[in-house]
């Protein structure tokens, strides 16, 4: 079956035994004796390193033991960075097992590392966090307060006893994507992360014996570490993980894994699905074991989904595999997703909906207009952030994403973020409209845009547009900018201006791949963009 002969969907609604079911706590889910199924972490020269969940018990065990011996104790913060790779997950769980709480910090950019630990630090300073997990490649600890624990120094199998203190009532600290320029931590329980991790287990019906479950997407980021490795962790599911610089290198290496790897779940933002499907693959690559794949964290478009099956179709990839999902780190990770076995569904105004609430959670609607307010509630909310000035407990509950969304039969669609809406001609326009506009039309040479609102010099709103394109298509990049412009012009009924062609990279970005608008705002009205990055701009 594919998208083009399905049925109108029924209302369809997750069981809510998902969620409330008896299940593992935090200390049950970070010692997974006894399981044979295989953790495995491949880096990106294809070298594999992998371990059963029995033996990662054990190793989590040991770095638990020394993370004790070096004064970490119950209720101890703990800061690292998330790597895709096997030494940073034991070191991580090994927090947990050790009584402390895990602290998952963004990377250091490559410039500006100063600013970035002045921002991290200062939160870390007002957590009272004492301890850096650092990588071998890591320069030292973030900040001067911090003490630097190597990770290398925690792995081992050493028949030590386990330490069994309890889990602290902030089990995690993980940093929204939007964070990079004003850092905010959302505190999450330990009982729900353990909750929302089994919540999400039972969406995908997860099974030892089965499944495999397959991504590249960053542990930092609350996509690849809770809902992923979380999930498959909860279940004794295998899991594979491996670099995201190889998508980013050779978007084929995400199906070809796949394949490679039998996985039947894996998932990805919706850049991912667009990129993937713009790549040749072997004509023998078998993706029918797939049955979840999500599309999240950022905007589906419903084009880059009907291309997407277009290539990986033919392959075995189930149209009904595919899972659009809304979530965000307010959430612990997931609010609402498409049922399994449906597959993506177009609704009004050609929009994508993201499904039914998730087990445990809800939400709701705030004013007449649409799209309205969308807020959000239930089982999973973060207990507070905690920024620079300390801990500020969550206020709201319902809780307001600042997101616009609607509702039909039943079902989420979220449009975009309301500050960065204008109204054009007595119509609301979001960034994000003006960026599936820009993709449509700008073809397989686009890798990537980012509009943001500003004023105009006559008083009014308008959007600005930065396009990304390979070094190699230079040439191309005046008569990509013609064409965008006048495609976004038809369709949307507003001129963009000023508008950059620019070279792969020069976007700011959040952890998971989002525009960081207010940076690139900043940076294209004060003509910060590094000009010989520039390949093309029309005013």
């Amino acid at each position: 079956m594919t998208q083009l002969d399905l049925p109108s969907a029924p209302l369809v609604t997750w069981p809510a035994s998902y969620a409330t079911d008896p299940g593992l706590c935090l200390e049950e889910i970070v010692r997974p004796y006894g399981s044979t199924a295989t953790v495995s972490f491949i880096d990106a020269d294809g070298s594999r390193d992998s371990v059963t969940y029995d033996v990662l018990a054990r190793r989590i065990a040991t770095a638990a033991a020394r993370l004790r011996g070096a004064g970490v104790r119950v209720g101890d913060p703990v800061a690292m960075t998330l790597t895709n790779d096997l030494p940073a997950v034991v070191a991580a769980l090994g927090v947990w097992a050790a009584g402390g709480t895990l602290v998952s910090l963004p990377p250091s950019p490559r410039r500006g590392r100063e600013l970035h630990a002045e921002r991290f630090g200062a939160v870390l300073a007002a957590m009272d966090c004492r301890f850096h997990l650092t990588a071998p490649d890591d320069p030292g600890p973030l900040t001067d307060r911090l003490r630097a624990v190597p990770i290398g120094g925690l792995q081992g199998e050493e028949r030590v006893s386990d330490p069994e203190p309890d889990i602290p009532r902030t089990a995690l600290v993980q940093f929204t994507s939007g964070s990079v320029g004003t850092p905010k931590g959302v505190a999450i329980r330990a009982d729900t992360f353990a909750g929302h991790t089994k919540m999400i287990s039972r969406c995908f019906d997860l099974d030892p014996v089965r499944d495999r479950v397959a991504t590249w997407l960053p542990l930092y980021h609350d996509l690849g570490f809770v809902c992923f490795f979380g999930s498959a962790l909860y279940s004794r599911t295998g899991q594979v993980h491996t670099d995201p610089r190889t998508f980013v290198l050779n978007p084929a290496h995400w199906l070809t894994m796949l394949a490679e790897e039998g996985a039947t779940i894996s998932g990805a933002p919706n850049f991912g699905f667009r990129l993937a499907s713009r790549v040749p693959y072997p004509d023998k690559l078998d993706l029918s074991r797939m049955r979840c794949c999500l599309n999240a964290a950022e905007r589906v478009l419903w084009s880059d989904v009907v291309d997407f099956h277009r290539v990986a179709g033919p392959l075995g990839f189930a149209w009904e595999a595919i899972m659009p999902a809304y979530g965000l780190a307010e959430g612990t990770v997931g609010v609402s997703c498409t049922p399994r076995g449906r597959g993506p569904v177009e609704g009004p105004g050609g929009h994508v909906s993201l499904g039914p609430a998730l087990p445990g959670a809800r939400y709701q609607l705030r004013g007449d207009e649409t799209p309205a307010t969308l807020l959000i509630s239930g089982q999973w909310l973060l207990e507070g952030y905690w920024t620079a000035a300390g801990f500020e407990p969550r206020q709201e509950d319902p809780f307001d994403t600042n997101d616009a969304a609607f509702t039909h039969d039943g079902e989420l669609y979220v449009i975009g973020r309301r500050t960065e809406v204008a109204s054009i001609s007595g119509h609301n326009v979001f960034a994000e409209d003006v960026e599936a506009g820009a993709l449509r039309a700008g073809g397989p040479s686009l890798l990537g845009c980012a509009a943001f609102k500003h004023s105009a010099t006559d008083g009014g709103e308008r959007f600005a547009l930065v396009l990304e394109i390979s070094p190699r298509t230079a040439k191309s990049a005046p008569e990509l900018a013609r064409t965008v412009r006048a495609a976004v012009s038809d369709l949307l009924g507003t001129r963009v201006a000023p508008l950059l062609v620019v070279q792969q990279g020069v976007i700011p970005r959040t952890t998971s791949g989002k525009p960081r608008r207010p940076a690139l705002r900043e940076a294209v009205l004060s003509d910060g963009l590094p000009a010989r990055r520039i390949l093309a701009e029309l005013s």
